[in-house]
């Protein structure tokens, strides 16, 4: 089966990295189309735009919220290649990152006739401007986005004037597909239930949770030495992943209590450093990630807004259980005996909930954590992707 996937970047990151597992199924002939980063897949790639071509897309963006209706030119070439690769199906990621034009790909596609899934790692797709809103409050998207409050985040602007008219623009492409060639993916039931409000409520959507490698992801020997270790984990921190909860908690900890965070900048391992915090930089070594993981004691997730952060599963794959904010799906794949859910933003009661499982007022078992992970493999997901792809192309 020829697939073509079209995502912002290829084998980076964990849409970069699903985008590869899937090209490389048995069966699939796959080739990748990617615009950014640097390209750490294994299967056959096409690259079709550089870095002019994402700086003036950026640029756009930021003077006039031109995200995903820039790069024309680019998007054409990769329409030419796609011709010519002739595939049986296209499977779609994310459609932002500065590198795409959505009106050039979605009026080749309907011309095409090609059978289309498209994998939502997040809400931009029906929304006026942000990629996520619970952080701020917004419901706008529900009825049509006018006014707002988050032009500063994810994919900033500094300008709010176009928000009605990209609402419009979306739903006008990418609704224009009949009902017969799209369907919607999404890894979380949040997402999906999300879906159902907006304006793509009339396409089918598929909820096929996202997978990790358990062969990697394991529990390792620990030393109990007295230390009740809280790990907090993200590829990058910023507000609304928490960043700001986590230098606050880090004022609260006992003499028995260390917080090791992973994934700041070099600005923010110096604003929180201390003598009970360890800050750890960005890492993708899955190693040293599974020691980390094994480790600790408690994993805490303070995110604000979130699809399905796969790194509640990571932690419970090595044991560890996980306290997390009631955000997006970040709850779903936790067990009543594997986390604790407390509400978004309670600081306090998310700190509760680690001194609960210190004092063992709350009593989670690592053997449980590794148990539930167990239903979130890599096999799994691709499974219920390739028996998607049968579906949609009869294959």
């Amino acid at each position: 089966m020829r697939t073509a996937f079209i995502n912002s970047v290829a084998g980076y990151g964990s849409t970069g990295r699903i985008v590869d597992q899937l090209a490389r199924m048995p069966d699939v002939e796959g080739r990748i189309y990617y615009g950014r980063k640097k390209n750490l897949a294994a299967a056959e790639t096409f690259r079709f735009n550089g870095f002019a071509g994402s700086a003036a897309h950026a640029v756009k963006t930021f003077l006039l919220d031109g995200q995903g209706f820039a790069n024309a030119k680019e998007t054409a070439r990769m329409i030419d290649d796609l011709r010519t690769f002739a595939p049986d199906l296209i499977h779609l990621h994310n459609l932002h990152g500065y590198y795409l034009n959505v009106e050039v790909l979605f009026r080749f596609l309907k011309d095409s006739g090609i059978p289309v899934i498209w994998t939502m790692h997040d809400c931009w797709a029906f929304t006026g401007h942000c990629a996520h809103y619970e952080s701020v409050g917004c419901e706008q998207w529900k009825t049509e986005c006018r006014n707002c409050p988050a032009l500063r985040h994810y994919p900033v602007t500094f300008n709010g004037h176009h928000v009605r008219d990209n609402y419009r623009k979306k739903r006008e492409v990418f609704a224009s597909l009949p009902v017969s060639q799209l369907t919607l993916v999404t890894p979380s039931q949040w997402l999906k239930e999300q879906l159902a409000e907006s304006f793509l409520n009339q396409y089918e959507c598929v909820h096929i949770p996202n997978g990790i490698d358990l062969s990697r992801f394991q529990p390792q020997e620990r030393t109990p030495d007295g230390v009740f270790r809280i790990l907090a984990v993200a590829g990058q921190w910023y507000p609304e992943k928490g960043w700001n909860d986590l230098k606050r908690l880090a004022g609260m900890l006992g003499e028995d209590e260390r917080l090791i965070v992973v994934g700041v900048s070099a600005k923010q391992k110096r604003e929180i450093e201390g003598e009970r915090v360890t800050a750890i930089e960005h890492t993708d070594s899955i190693e040293a990630l599974a020691e980390l993981y094994s480790g600790a004691d408690v994993l805490l997730n303070p995110t604000y807004e979130d699809t399905f952060p796969t790194v509640n599963i990571e932690a419970q794959a090595c044991g560890c259980p996980v306290v997390t904010y009631r955000t997006g799906g970040s709850p779903e794949m936790l067990a009543e005996k594997t986390g604790i859910v407390v509400p978004r933003g309670d600081l306090q009661a998310m700190y509760r909930a680690v001194q609960d499982l210190k004092e063992k007022r709350i009593v989670l078992h690592r053997e449980d954590a590794v148990q539930n992970a167990a239903q979130y493999t890599v096999e799994t997901m691709l499974s219920a992707y390739r028996q998607l792809y049968t579906r949609k192309t009869g294959e």
